[in-house]
């Protein structure tokens, strides 16, 4: 599969020159294919190269590089050198009954890699209210074509927007030049990927209101807090522990941590330490410095069972010591599905399939609020990353 992928990557960066940075014959290129990115985003770009110039090009894909970073790429070229006629999605049926991803099909015209010629076209985000099988109308499909704003109808929702202010909106440092009959051309601009599916597939009318409305009131999480994931432990079934297991090995409280381990152990918006079922193995002494303790003993039987062969385990100076950590002031899940809260912490470590939240003393209240408004789960929903079908 890695020998496939890299050549897969070598005939597209081949295929696309201009675009890639690529020269014949040297193998630096100036911008490669994320290499998180899954194996389709590369079809995506062999799938191009094969047309020709009066082509057409209708893929169903998972809908995951709408949204997440390694599509950037993929958005960047389309914007600039291809025509991108159609997204197309159902929010009523799923293409798919049996595969636990969500899909898209989307319709491209032929590229052209010499020269950003497509930023003056204008792209269509439809959403289908109805199943597939009730839209085989010519009819529908030309007031599509023909829309030139949103417009909802109880069949469908069409989003059309210019492509250049798709890729402004997203820039990093969008400067704009207007060159007369060439075109608007965007300089000095770094394009750093968009939430396609969500803003322009997904989002009601009402996601549009509150940012007109919110502007200079909303600003990211991550710009007025400090947003870090839980502890990897890298060996679960060692490091946290229940009530038995603590009583049996009779481990000294100064090396045992209140831990959440599952948000399930959350039962009200305040953590209280009686939901929860674990502590953690939290030890920064050497075995010298344990000598006599039944922290050692323990330390001893992980060591019998493997535990510090464990390729994250055994990276550490002692294995058993994960490091210091603080505790958050407020935590959230990882992957949410019909549930969206943000815990008062304080007093509790949390897990990797949680997040730490640390912010000022003066902002909890503050933050707790408008985290468990309403506002943030249609924030969430509509920008996350939804490619998981099962919900998360």
């Amino acid at each position: 599969k890695k020998d496939y992928k890299a050549k897969l990557m070598r005939s597209v960066y081949q295929a696309f020159p201009d675009f890639f940075g690529y020269k014949p014959g040297d193998e630096k290129v100036q911008q490669r294919i994320d290499a998180r990115s899954d194996l389709y985003v590369y079809f995506y770009f062999h799938g191009l190269s094969l047309l020709n110039p009066r082509g057409a090009f209708c893929f169903i894909t998972a809908n995951s590089w709408l949204d997440v970073g390694y599509g950037k790429d993929l958005q960047e070229f389309l914007l600039n050198h291809c025509h991108v006629k159609l997204i197309l999605d159902n929010q009523n049926k799923r293409s798919f009954a049996s595969a636990d991803v969500n899909t898209i099909i989307a319709l491209f015209s032929a590229p052209d890699d010499e020269k950003p010629w497509a930023l003056d076209k204008t792209a269509r985000f439809v959403m289908f209210k109805v199943p597939f099988e009730q839209i085989f109308s010519p009819i529908i499909f030309e007031e599509i074509e023909n829309a030139q704003e949103k417009k909802s109808t109880p069949e469908y929702r069409v989003f059309p927007i210019k492509q250049e202010n798709l890729f402004k909106d997203g820039c990093k440092i969008p400067e704009t030049k207007n060159t007369g009959a060439g075109g608007p051309l965007i300089k000095d601009a770094t394009y750093a990927g968009n939430k396609w599916g969500g803003k322009y597939l997904r989002a009601p009318d009402i996601y549009w209101t509150i940012l007109e409305k919110g502007k200079g009131k909303l600003v990211r999480l991550g710009d007025i807090a400090d947003v870090r994931r839980g502890f990897t432990t890298g060996a679960n079934e060692f490091f946290y522990l229940d009530e038995a297991k603590i009583a049996e090995w009779g481990i000294e409280k100064e090396f045992l941590k209140p831990v959440i381990k599952s948000p399930r152990e959350c039962k009200r918006i305040i953590i209280d330490l009686k939901d929860l079922k674990y502590k953690i193995f939290m030890c920064h002494k050497d075995k010298k410095e344990l000598k006599n303790t039944q922290a050692l003993e323990y330390i001893k039987w992980g060591e019998s069972k493997k535990f510090h062969e464990i390729k994250s385990c055994a990276g550490r100076a002692n294995w058993w010591d994960v490091g210091e950590r603080e505790i958050g002031q407020l935590v959230c899940m990882m992957s949410m599905n019909d549930r969206h809260p943000f815990w008062v912490n304080g007093k509790s470590l949390v897990d990797a399939r949680l997040y730490d939240i640390y912010c000022k003393a003066s902002q909890i209240n503050s933050l707790s609020f408008s985290l468990n408004s309403m506002l943030t789960p249609l924030f969430i929903e509509l920008t996350a990353r939804v490619n998981l079908g099962e919900g998360a």
